[in-house]
């Protein structure tokens, strides 16, 4: 019979010596003494505007005062000790906080730390709609091979390695054009405008020049030919891009033609603004993997965006920077050197913001 193995107590920051002593539980854990003078190093960064700090003095000759940032605490005498609490308001940057103790006999003991208050910048949740069609009822369009593994893979990377939680991410398998257009529909009911969005197509594309129109293929569209009527256009996405209110929406399309959803702009600045204020700024932008051609089944596109997304150790990395990254990887290892574009999705609110990509802590 094993042995019943003992809970760990949590670690603590303690300052004291034989006879004086304190312990702070709240906010910070941390090893081992600390000096009487304040840290330079923060130990706790948060974007709340006040924190509760809370511990437990213990001093062989008696309490008589615990001061927090020089304000006198109410002491509550326990077993453990003269246990204390206090609310600090904090202010943008660093906080130093500084507890005294002082004894009946007038000794005192400090213990100080340093709490970042940084402004928080992503409030909202990841939503991910991940559409992949690669088998078609009419037996007159081609049967693709690779869109759905392709999918997979890239909702993997999302969900392991970035703050995409499986409950917030849509995986539509070979659907109908309803089956995407009542997503769209529910997506726009229940994010909200802090929220994130990216949307994913892997299937067959079209574009029609009399139109000037690009299209999605649903797993029921029909050929060119015999009718439309199941085809999702790109004015239709567009609608939908500009209709659900999130903070930003990100639109990946890995089909023929997909570079019709958009007027390119140039993708790489020299200076760009701080990640801060690009996230600040609302965006509706989109990555195609070609432009008005044909690209092929197996995706080097999506090869290289995972590849990339995969490689990234940066905690915030914009789709920009992203694409950058392996577009030129896309043009030399792609069979017809296709040429991946990136630009805003015109006339759906984008005002010059970037989506991020937040990793999330291993």
């Amino acid at each position: 019979k094993e042995p019943v193995k003992k809970e760990q107590p949590a670690v603590r920051l303690i300052a004291g010596n034989t006879t004086s002593e304190i312990e702070l539980t709240e906010p910070v854990r941390l090893t081992g003494e600390m000096a009487a003078t304040t840290p330079q190093k923060a130990q706790l960064t948060t974007g709340e505007p006040s924190i509760v700090v809370r511990g437990i003095v213990r001093d062989s000759s008696g309490v008589a005062f615990i001061y927090v940032n020089g304000e006198e605490v109410e002491i509550k005498t326990t077993k453990k000790g003269a246990e204390f609490a206090s609310t600090v308001l904090l202010a943008m940057g660093e906080n130093k906080i500084e507890i005294k103790a002082v004894s009946r006999f007038k000794h005192e003991k400090k213990l100080g730390f340093v709490v970042l208050r940084e402004e928080i910048m992503i409030k909202g949740k990841y939503f991910a709609l991940i559409i992949a069609v690669q088998d078609y009822i009419d037996p007159r369009v081609t049967t693709l091979q690779f869109p759905i593994q392709d999918a997979k893979n890239f909702m993997s990377t999302l969900t392991n390695d970035y703050m995409f939680d499986q409950m917030n991410v849509t995986f539509l398998k070979n659907p109908k054009r309803t089956e995407i257009i009542n997503e769209m529909d529910n997506l726009s009911k229940k994010i909200t405008k802090d929220d994130n969005l990216l949307i994913f197509y892997a299937g067959h594309g079209y574009y029609d020049e009399q139109m000037r129109q690009g299209f999605w293929l649903p797993a029921d569209a029909a050929p060119a030919h015999i009718s439309k009527a199941e085809w999702i256009s790109n004015g239709t996405i567009r609608d939908y891009v500009a209709g659900i209110q999130t903070k930003h929406t990100l639109l990946i399309s890995d089909a023929c033609f997909s570079g019709g959803i958009f007027k390119t702009r140039e993708a790489f600045s020299a200076a760009p603004p701080a990640t801060r204020e690009l996230y600040r700024l609302p965006s509706r932008k989109a990555m195609t993997s070609g432009t008005l051609k044909e690209v092929p089944d197996r995706s080097v596109f999506v090869e290289y965006l995972v590849k990339r997304l995969k490689e990234n150790t940066d905690p915030l990395l914009t789709a920009e920077t992203l694409f950058i990254t392996f577009r030129q990887a896309v043009i030399n290892n792609s069979p017809n050197r296709q040429v991946p574009q990136y630009g805003e999705i015109q006339q759906t609110g984008d005002e010059g913001g970037a989506f991020l990509f937040v990793r999330r802590e291993k």
